[in-house]
């Protein structure tokens, strides 16, 4: 019984934000009046990729220390890509493929792999080969990527670059998914949504989505792309700006992979998925930045939403992490501290898995989502707003309504609840499992002052 309350506990969530007396109570987006908590059901929910959250590993010198691999650990990063643009002209050797994969398996992460789409398809096939048949790390890689960022790579168009993808892509794809049909293939890795371009190559004329002839088995089995912020200027918040490039481009793809798949018949373990295989601030300048790191905490929100696979920033540390130039580290390079992007990607990754459900809130300032994890409930609330003046919030785990303030109610069967404020510019995490509660308490004068979020039983 326990179980099912603390299941209908997030299915029946309820979210009211107002700076006044008056309530707006949101069930899955619908406004109600007075609802009755026990009889509210907002349905089975989205399943959370367990690779969602993750990053990249990337050394120009090849050299990623162990102080940063245990920090990229300690996060909880559910996979690492070993992927980019260098890797096109001039792939680590097998040694040090080797030692990446075996550390990125430790941590209990899962790699993906991208090869080169310069190269001969030879040597991609000879890389799975080596991973998957060989077993050189004791376990097979699934999760592949070919190339990255061709529309730069070849300085085209957005309305040409299919056509020159078309071309390298199934021949390496064929050439790997012979060595081992069970591998997954996302590309291409475009610098951005190009949607010229992923039309052509996904159901249009370039098309890499269906089966490679004679086999039972796909060229393509995710659409993966980048996405940077498009602006220097240093009045946009990412927070809100950043992250709204984002939502369109995330649901353009969604709308797409789902087209695609009833189009070509692809379902179960053969649909087709999506990826976000590169994100953060558009320059370094702008990585070392609180509004970058709830950008973050809003991207995961989207792609648990929108059903993606993984979304791996770049990177785990480069640069020196010395906040100018092409560091887009999520660890700051002076005294190897994590930034607000780390934070907040701990904070998912280690309490957001099973199923996501949306929160609606009255108060755009505001984003709240959460998820229910067998007996463990997990509700994110990100104050967005600068403002000095604090929200009122209540948390209840009863069938108690609350009016007034940030009112929330988890309907876990307990008489647990909690009252407090949400100050501006700071994510609360709250945790319910066995019984307890927790809050997670993670603001900007945190980062500023290089402090780890607080946690508190409550």
């Amino acid at each position: 019984m326990k179980k099912l309350n603390l299941l209908i506990g997030l299915m029946t969530l309820l979210l009211c934000i107002s700076c006044s007396d008056d309530k707006v109570v949101f069930i899955d987006g619908e406004a109600v009046e007075n609802p009755d908590d026990g009889n509210m059901d907002p349905g089975p929910g989205t399943a959370i990729s367990p690779l969602l959250v993750g990053n990249n590993a990337w050394s120009y010198t090849r050299n990623i220390t162990d102080q940063v691999w245990d920090l990229t650990a300690d996060a909880g990063m559910q996979s690492i890509r070993i992927g980019g643009n260098g890797y096109n002209d001039d792939m680590p050797s097998n040694a040090i493929l080797t030692d990446w994969v075996k550390r990125i398996q430790a941590m209990g992460a899962e790699p993906i792999m991208q090869v080169s789409q310069k190269d001969p398809a030879s040597e991609a096939a000879a890389l799975v080969k080596l991973f998957n048949v060989d077993l050189i790390t004791g376990k097979p890689i699934t999760y592949w990527n070919i190339g990255n960022e061709p529309w730069l790579e070849f300085n085209s168009t957005p309305t040409a670059v299919a056509g020159l993808v078309e071309p390298y892509f199934k021949e390496r794809a064929a050439a790997m998914k012979e060595i081992d049909p069970g591998i997954k293939i996302y590309g291409p890795d475009f610098a951005y949504y190009i949607e010229p371009a992923i039309d052509d190559l996904f159901g249009g004329k370039n098309n890499i989505a269906g089966k490679v002839p004679g086999k039972d088995y796909y060229y393509c089995d995710g659409i993966s792309w980048h996405r940077y912020p498009q602006s220097d200027s240093a009045n946009q918040n990412l927070a809100y700006e950043g992250l709204d490039g984002f939502e369109d481009s995330i649901i353009k793809c969604k709308e797409k992979v789902d087209a695609v798949n009833e189009a070509l018949g692809r379902t179960g373990a053969n649909a087709l998925g999506w990826g976000i295989g590169e994100f953060n601030a558009k320059n370094g300048s702008y990585v070392h930045n609180w509004g970058n790191g709830q950008m973050f905490g809003g991207i995961l929100n989207l792609c648990m939403k929108y059903e993606a696979t993984y979304a791996t920033t770049w990177s785990m540390f480069e640069n020196g992490g010395n906040r100018a130039g092409t560091d887009y580290s999520f660890i700051d390079g002076a005294n190897m501290t994590p930034r607000a992007t780390y934070r907040h990607m701990q904070m998912i990754a280690e309490n957001f898995n099973g199923t996501y459900y949306e929160g609606k809130s009255s108060k755009s300032d505001i984003i709240v989502f959460g998820t229910v994890d067998n007996d463990k409930t997990s509700v994110m609330i990100m104050n967005r707003a600068s403002s000095a003046t604090a929200f009122n919030l209540t948390l209840n785990y009863s069938n108690s309504n609350t009016s007034g303030g940030v009112a929330l109610n988890v309907n876990a069967g307990s008489p647990l609840s909690h009252s407090g404020d949400i100050e501006g510019l700071a994510t609360h995490v709250y945790v319910f499992e066995n019984g307890h509660v927790t809050r997670t308490s993670y603001t900007n004068s945190n980062f500023l002052n290089e402090e780890a979020p607080t946690v508190t039983a409550l």
